[in-house]
């Protein structure tokens, strides 16, 4: 079984998060954070890093904001297919109560929280759908918390995506006592996009990772024990997960029939407009919204309706800068007022600023964008990336990643955690690669000088950097008139003679 490679970190929380809008109350409560901050000893190892959810959301801002993306459920994925091929005979009854609940018992609930997200749902789609994560995923916001931002359940679960704290620290969202990051929609949103992917490389099966998303790693692991069977049905016919987890997935189900086609159900299919297109601008900190919305003629209800994980009106302290959410049209404003947003920071904590940024200046002395490639460790992949790509991006050859890796083939999936060259690769992997290289270069000589045949995995731009060529100089020398190579096929490498 796959489950014998878990990260026991990964496995050694039991995330207990509420199992759908209607049994919690959605009215704005007020967040305790010092109390929030108790439950979390700090002693586990988050699985993301808060600057990844930054370069993620900086990526967001310069991609997505002009692109279409697909209807929920136009696209071909395992629970698309799953619905296609219809609902299992045993979980019929289970399904048809929750349509009836929500068509005929609480239809005025259904109708606000489809309105309610749709201002949203672009969003969410587009970030869904980016990390490989199926697009209907976006209903599982729905019935964790009707779109509701403030939603807070009995376990401290808050949020669209409903997480703990603990585990959105495990995710990369900041939870303290000047932010909770666990209500930007954006930023929740990527955290969720990534510990979905992460649940279903581990249970590899998209109900189970909602099973585990619902009632935890640990408790469905145990489940899959006791019944023998990693079939979410058989589990659930055998009765071995929790009552509400048997539930999840019918609740899950119903919501997305419903709301990929109201009108069939009797109702009103939304028309909100999406929300204005927000850009990540880094700002000093810590400073208050107030202060930016002077400084750059910024609207103050527009930044608080913008970044409402800001609980305090405010930045955080201990940290030089903070990216808020700024609506595209005013994204110059703050950028031209950087210097004075800078004399017009907070004084919290002075002394301990003062240490924190000394700390930052003396580990980041070099902050361009080569050395920040320079210290991640590990990259996500995103759709349309390919080996190659990725392995041009952190200076290191298609060999190397495929060793770090211990990948056997070149196919990557979006939502992959790749490890990314640093100090610590292996001296062996080195050899190896140079082993790879030096059989490149034997394989020059095939056809007579300046040849190379086609190898698994190679594909053109990898090819033109190792002979120093371009892709178009190496198309143009082949006659190629597309990029699609076959394995054996032998390349013109250099001009003859």
């Amino acid at each position: 079984m796959k489950l014998k490679n878990l990260n026991p970190l990964f496995l050694s929380l039991c995330v207990a998060l509420p199992y759908g809008c209607s049994t919690t109350s959605h009215k704005e409560e007020s967040t305790d954070i010092a109390e929030v901050e108790s439950e979390d000893d700090g002693s586990v190892q988050p699985e993301v890093e808060p600057t990844e959810i930054d370069e993620a959301i900086d990526d967001e801002s310069t991609t997505k904001s002009a692109e279409t993306v697909p209807e929920i459920g136009s696209e071909e994925d395992e629970i698309n297919q799953a619905l296609k091929n219809g609902i299992p005979i045993e979980l019929n009854d289970k399904v048809e109560k929750w349509i009836d609940y929500f068509v005929n018992k609480n239809p005025e609930a259904f109708q606000r929280f489809m309105d309610r997200g749709q201002p949203y749902k672009k969003m969410i789609v587009a970030m869904l759908r980016d990390r490989g994560i199926p697009t209907e995923l976006y209903y599982l916001a729905m019935i964790e918390s009707g779109f509701v931002l403030h939603a807070k359940s009995p376990m401290a679960a808050v949020g669209f995506w409903q997480f703990i704290p603990g585990t959105g620290r495990r995710y990369g969202l900041r939870v303290d006592n000047y932010v909770d990051e666990r209500r930007d929609p954006r930023r929740a949103t990527i955290a969720a996009a990534m510990y979905l992917s992460d649940l279903n490389n581990v249970f590899d099966s998209w109900y189970l990772a909602l099973s585990a998303y619902n009632a935890g790693e640990m408790r469905i692991m145990n489940a899959i024990m006791r019944g023998k069977s990693r079939d979410f049905w058989q589990l659930v016919k055998d009765k071995q997960l929790p009552a509400e987890t048997m539930d999840y997935i019918p609740k899950f189900m119903a919501a997305f029939l419903i709301g990929t086609n109201p009108e069939k159900y009797g109702f009103r299919r939304p028309t909100q407009d999406a929300n204005e297109d927000l850009v990540a601008v880094n700002v000093p900190s810590p400073i208050s919204l107030h202060t930016v919305s002077e400084y750059a003629s910024v609207p103050l209800v527009t930044l608080q309706v913008a970044n409402p994980h800001l609980v305090k009106g405010m930045t955080p302290p201990g940290t030089q800068n903070y990216k808020i959410w700024v609506p595209k049209t005013f994204v110059s404003n703050v950028n031209d007022n950087q210097e004075r947003l800078a004399t017009a920071r907070l004084n919290i904590s002075s002394t301990r600023i003062a240490k924190v940024e000394k700390a930052d200046r003396a580990d980041k002395a070099d902050s361009s964008p080569k050395a920040a490639l320079a210290n991640k460790k590990f990259h996500r992949v995103r759709r349309g990336e390919h080996l190659a790509m990725i392995a041009e991006k952190y200076g290191m050859t298609v060999g190397q990643l495929k060793v770090f890796n211990r990948l056997t083939s070149s196919t990557i999936r979006p939502g992959m955690k790749l490890k990314i060259r640093g100090t610590e690769i292996a001296e062996a992997d080195d050899n190896k690669n140079d082993r790879d290289d030096k059989r490149l270069v034997a394989d020059t000589d095939t056809r007579g000088s300046g040849t190379y045949r086609v190898r698994r995995g190679d594909n053109l731009h990898e090819i033109a950097k190792r002979f120093g060529v371009s892709v178009q100089s190496l198309k143009k020398m082949n006659k190629l008139r597309r990029t699609d190579l076959r394995i054996g096929q032998v390349l013109k490498v250099a001009k003859n003679g």
